[in-house]
C-alpha cells in the first residue's frame, strides 16, 4: 500500500464513522441517531417538490444560499451577516476548524460529548485538551476555566445540550468561560428546541469570541437534506467565511428549510409532543429497579442497567427495536443510549426492555 505515505498519519490513526444496526425497514423501531420521529406531512411535501419543479436543476444554487439567510435572519433577530448556512451544522464545525486550528493547535473538548469535535481537532493535527464532566455528568467549568487559563486553548467546544448526556450548561458559566480566557467558544446547541433552557443567543451582542451552531436535523425534521447554520459577530462571520466551502446548501434543501421557518406551529406542537414522550420514557426508565437514567434537556435519554450494554443492545435488536450503544465514550460505560419516538415506538422499547431485564 504505497499510498499511505502521502495519507497524514493523524487521519491514519482513525476510523471512518459508522452506525451500527439493521437497515431501514417498516418493523423497525430506529431510536439510535436521536432523529425527529415525523416527518413532513405528504401534503406538504408535494407542494414543496411542485415548487422545486419550476427551479432549473442545471444552474448552480448560490454561493450562499440568500433567501435561506434572509428567513434565518428575521425569525432569529440578527443580521444576516451573523449567519452562515451550510450542509448540516457539521460542516460548519469544519469551517471552523479549518479557520482556527493548524498543527499543534489547542482545543479544549468536554467529555464525554459528540465524537465528531475530537475527530476534526486530529484530523488537523491539533491537540485535543479534554476535561472530564463531573460525576453526575454536568459542566465542570471551573476545571474549564482552569484548564483553559493554563493551556491557552484556541478554541473551547461546549455542546449544550450535550450529546450523549443530554446536560446543560447554564448561560451565566459560558459567560463565566468567555470572561475568563481568551479562547474562542462554540456552542453546539443541536437540541436547544427541546430544552427549558436559554439560548446563548441571548449573549451573543456581548462577545466577539462567541460562535452557536444550529440545525435543522432534530427539532425541523430534516435529517435527511441537511441544513445547519452558524450565529456569530459580523466581523467573526467574515473570517469564518473564508476557509467555508461554497455551493454546500442545494437549492432544495434551502427551500424546505425557508418554508419551515413559516411553519412554526407544525414544529412546535411536535416538539412538545416529543418533550412529552421524553418525560414518558424517562417515568418508566426511572420506575425500574434495574435502571440508572440521567435526566435530558435533549429528545434523548442514556440510561444503564444491570444487564450487560453490549448484549442488551443485541436482544433488543432482535424484536426490531434499535438504539444506540454509548459505553465506549468516557465515564459512560454500561451506558445505552435511546431517543424519544412515538408513544407507540416508545411503548415497543419499553416492552422489548422489559422482557430481557
Amino acid at each position: 500500500m504505497s499510498f499511505l505515505k502521502h495519507i497524514k498519519s493523524s487521519v491514519q490513526r482513525l476510523e471512518a464513522y459508522n452506525v451500527k444496526g439493521k437497515p431501514l425497514s417498516p418493523e423497525l423501531i430506529k431510536l439510535n441517531q436521536n432523529e425527529n420521529p415525523f416527518d413532513l406531512p405528504d401534503e406538504l411535501k408535494r407542494e414543496l417538490v411542485e415548487d422545486f419543479c419550476l427551479q432549473s436543476w442545471n444552474r448552480y444554487p448560490e454561493v450562499f444560499p440568500t433567501h435561506l439567510l434572509e428567513a434565518l435572519s428575521n425569525h432569529l433577530k440578527v443580521p444576516i451577516e451573523s449567519i452562515i448556512a451550510a450542509n448540516g451544522s457539521n460542516e460548519l464545525m469544519y469551517t471552523i476548524g479549518m479557520a482556527i486550528i493548524g498543527k499543534g493547535t489547542k482545543v479544549l473538548i468536554p467529555a464525554p460529548t459528540f465524537f465528531l469535535y475530537e475527530k476534526i481537532v486530529r484530523v488537523l493535527d491539533g491537540e485535543v485538551i479534554e476535561v472530564l464532566m463531573k460525576q453526575d455528568l454536568s459542566f465542570d467549568v471551573d476545571g474549564i476555566i482552569q484548564t483553559a487559563q493554563k493551556e491557552k486553548p484556541a478554541l473551547i467546544i461546549l455542546n449544550s445540550p450535550n450529546s450523549p448526556t443530554g446536560q446543560s450548561i447554564l448561560i451565566s458559566d459560558i459567560e463565566r468561560i468567555l470572561r475568563e480566557t481568551d479562547s474562542i467558544v462554540v456552542v453546539d446547541e443541536a437540541y436547544i428546541e427541546f430544552s427549558d433552557k436559554p439560548s446563548a443567543a441571548t449573549i451573543l451582542s456581548k462577545y466577539d469570541r462567541l460562535i452557536i451552531l444550529r440545525t435543522f436535523s432534530k427539532a425541523f425534521s430534516l435529517a435527511g437534506l441537511r441544513v445547519g447554520y452558524l450565529i456569530a459577530q459580523p466581523a467573526l462571520v467574515s473570517e469564518l467565511l473564508k476557509p467555508k466551502i461554497p455551493f454546500t446548501v442545494n437549492n432544495f434543501s434551502a427551500s424546505i428549510a425557508i418554508k419551515l421557518l413559516q411553519e412554526n406551529n407544525l414544529v412546535q406542537e411536535r416538539i412538545r409532543y416529543i418533550i412529552q414522550q421524553r418525560a414518558y420514557l424517562y417515568k418508566n426508565l426511572y420506575e425500574q429497579k434495574r435502571i440508572t437514567v440521567f435526566r435530558s434537556d435533549s429528545n434523548f435519554l442514556i440510561f444503564k442497567s444491570k444487564n450487560e450494554a453490549k448484549v442488551l443492545l443485541e436482544q433488543l435488536l432482535n424484536e426490531n427495536v434499535l438504539i444506540r450503544d454509548v459505553s465506549s465514550y468516557p465515564m459512560l460505560n454500561g451506558f445505552l443510549r435511546v431517543n424519544a419516538g412515538t408513544e407507540s415506538e416508545n411503548n415497543a422499547f419499553l416492552v422489548a426492555l422489559n422482557k430481557y431485564l
